[in-house]
């Protein structure tokens, strides 16, 4: 196999390729210098041994299971005064999975930290929303269907794990196909393998119904033990539709409602706009943030996520009934 490493810079795509030899099962990739790189890798269980010294995505230490009694600094955030996500600067490495052998190595590297998926309908704005929390294009985002086509481990600042998973189908059914016989299994392997990973956010465009097929998945991910948050995307395009702010108020109100309804969900929701020149967008992005700095400082597993969130919910909905 060849590691074919691309480098995002304003310059262009740097490229490097190993020499063949003996056969080695661990992915490793070179340390870059710029703050972003994107690994695509084929067959990560067979690749060949480089022929120079590689450095692993996530060190040994990073990776190894915490021992009993000692808190990671990159878990806890103990004796770092900064944020897990920056406002600028964040130091990015991205691992494409393609498939079950690479993703269950990819999950092996990072399985001392934590992990948190970004899921969504094509179209729907998960890819802006990555983009918008990192400052940083890394995220396909297109409107044709289909672009991830992997589930993308994004190493964040080497403290958080933020997964890129492939989109649903869309309403008019493209790439259903491609969903229902690889994408589908890839995502169900991830959400069902991956120990470390705490939460999902789902990304839905607040003005589209629920379809069926959406409605399914979050089904079966809840069941599986895994808590969602709903994001509800593109609100800034409730005002350009509406006459005046009371008139945008009901409408937010009522399409709300309208989800939460049709995909039974009782759970923490977030209006969101990757607007970033509106405060509503701002204000946005930094309660997101802090409800993952939350949600990966918790020192149990998704149970205590699913409390954590819960109890959100139950304040949020608290304060709406008593507005």
């Amino acid at each position: 196999g060849i590691l074919q490493l691309a480098r995002r810079s304003a310059s262009g795509y740097g490229q490097e390729s190993p020499k063949h030899g003996a056969q080695d099962a661990s992915m490793v990739l070179h340390r870059q210098s710029l703050p972003t790189t994107r690994v695509p890798l084929l067959f990560a269980l067979s690749m060949a041994r480089p022929a120079v010294r590689r450095q692993r995505l996530v060190s040994a230490a990073m990776a190894a299971p915490a021992r009993e009694g000692y808190a990671s600094p990159f878990l806890s955030g103990k004796g770092n005064d900064d944020f897990v996500v920056r406002n600028d600067r964040n130091d990015v490495r991205v691992l494409q999975c393609p498939t079950p052998p690479v993703l269950r190595q990819g999950i092996a590297e990072t399985a001392g930290l934590p992990h948190i998926c970004v899921a969504g309908e094509s179209n729907a704005g998960k890819s802006s929303l990555i983009n918008h929390l990192l400052k940083k294009k890394l995220a396909k985002a297109s409107s044709v269907a289909g672009k991830t086509r992997s589930v993308d481990l994004m190493l964040v600042n080497e403290r958080l794990v933020l997964a890129d998973l492939p989109g649903l189908p869309s309403r008019d059914h493209q790439v259903e196909r491609l969903w229902r016989s690889t994408w589908e299994p890839l995502v169900a392997s991830y959400v069902r393998e991956c120990e470390p990973l705490r939460a999902m956010l789902y990304a839905h465009d607040i003005r589209w119904k629920v379809t069926p097929l959406v409605r399914s998945f979050l089904q079966d991910v809840q069941a599986s033990g895994l808590p969602v948050v709903l994001v509800l995307t593109k609100d800034d395009r409730i005002a350009d539709e509406a006459d005046d702010r009371p008139s945008e108020a009901r409408r937010r109100l009522k399409l709300t409602q309208a989800v939460r309804r049709s995909l039974d969900f009782r759970g923490l929701h977030f209006h969101y706009s990757t607007e970033s020149s509106l405060p509503s967008s701002r204000r946005g992005r930094r309660q997101l943030l802090s409800l993952i700095e939350d949600l990966i400082g918790e020192p149990g597993g998704r149970e205590e996520c699913r409390r954590l969130l819960e109890a959100r919910a139950a304040k949020k909905q608290g304060r709406a009934e008593q507005d």
